[in-house]
């Protein structure tokens, strides 16, 4: 995976609009940049650790978006056999989060912190998981220091903690999430009494004027906007749903927690790219339903929706337009899902019963 989407990388081309480069480079150039007034200022840690790396920057940061891509895909593997899933899921899963929308757009866009949190989010939901607590929290609070949502996953484990009856699980686990934004709380204030940094104009602040939502509706069509949300998760937006009948009970349960926490960073990041941070529970969620389904069509589907993001996420220039792709999957993702439904019917398995593969 890591050398295909190190090729996917070298393939991508230039951005054609105004990105985040010049904010990141010159942190990781000068460390601190006095009187910083963007919101990407404060997130530090990749623009510190690959400033630190000798060689040009476009090759550091597009070796970091595919190290951390993949590193992510593992992470996504590993959660699905901690969750008790079968590795076929598991794989289905992996390949799916490796090369959907949020991954291969940080290949092509690489001057971001998100790659590493596509990473850290499932890693810290299996440290959880594992119960080293203590390992999730150091792991969140140095990651708050790239970007805040590391410590999302955290809170969501505490509250689904909470509502299964385990409550000191849930405490230690909440203690830990409050270090990370404790952490995060130090950073932006050191920042901004210190060394004068701001937030300037980003809607992202603006938590009573709609946010970042309300301005990115405005900026372009609602035909727009739904097609963007669409293609963040394409086919898995059918297959999602599905699978979560399918799911044992944490991990309905866990996606049930999440989606006010999605619906929050939807709110106050750009919509398109905040949700796939969720990929961890989207592409298992999807998986669960295909790895009911014949080979051929499982892997016609996620053949499709990996076609797709090669021009939607990635934006290689001689990939046919992504609608055919698109809409491919979404076919095959149909006829998945009815397939399920005549031979097995939506039920969860029971613990330890495999599904019948064909």
């Amino acid at each position: 995976m890591a050398a295909a989407l190190a090729i996917i990388a070298w393939w991508s081309p230039e951005p054609d609009h105004i990105t985040d480069r010049p904010v990141y480079e010159a942190t990781a150039a000068h460390t601190i940049v006095p009187d910083c007034t963007d919101l990407h200022c404060f997130r530090v840690l990749v623009a510190w650790t690959l400033g630190a790396v000798p060689g040009p920057s476009q090759g550091k940061w597009k070796v970091y978006a595919v190290a951390a891509n993949a590193a992510g895909a593992v992470a996504v593997f590993v959660l699905c056999t901690a969750w008790g899933l079968s590795r076929r899921a598991a794989w289905m899963a992996s390949l799916a989060s490796a090369f959907g929308f949020g991954s291969l757009y940080t290949l092509h866009d690489v001057f971001t912190s998100d790659p590493l949190m596509y990473a850290l989010g499932p890693a810290v939901v299996w440290l959880v998981l594992r119960d080293r607590v203590a390992a999730a929290g150091i792991v969140a609070a140095v990651g708050v220091a790239a970007k805040e949502f590391v410590a999302a996953p955290l809170y969501v484990m505490a509250a689904a903690a909470w509502i299964e009856g385990r409550l000191a699980l849930a405490m230690r686990v909440l203690v830990a999430a409050n270090l990370a934004f404790a952490v995060w709380l130090a950073l932006q204030l050191t920042l901004i009494l210190r060394f004068n940094y701001g937030y300037g104009e980003n809607p992202s602040t603006h938590l009573l004027s709609g946010g970042y939502l309300l301005p990115w509706i405005v900026q372009q069509s609602p035909r727009g906007a739904l097609s963007a949300l669409f293609n963040e998760y394409g086919a898995l937006w059918l297959l999602a749903p599905v699978g979560a009948l399918l799911a044992p009970a944490p991990v309905r349960r866990l996606a049930a927690v999440s989606l006010p926490v999605a619906a929050l960073f939807a709110y106050v990041q750009q919509p398109d790219r905040a949700l796939w941070n969720f990929h961890f529970l989207m592409t298992p969620l999807a998986a669960l339903v295909l790895e009911r389904t014949p080979s051929v069509l499982a892997v016609s589907t996620l053949g499709a929706f990996a076609f797709a993001n090669l021009r939607v996420g990635a934006q290689l220039p001689h990939i046919p337009a992504a609608r055919f792709a698109l809409g491919l999957s979404v076919l095959l993702a149909a006829a998945s899902i009815a397939w399920v439904w005549r031979h097995s019917g939506f039920r969860a398995l029971p613990a330890g019963e495999a599904p019948t593969y064909v």
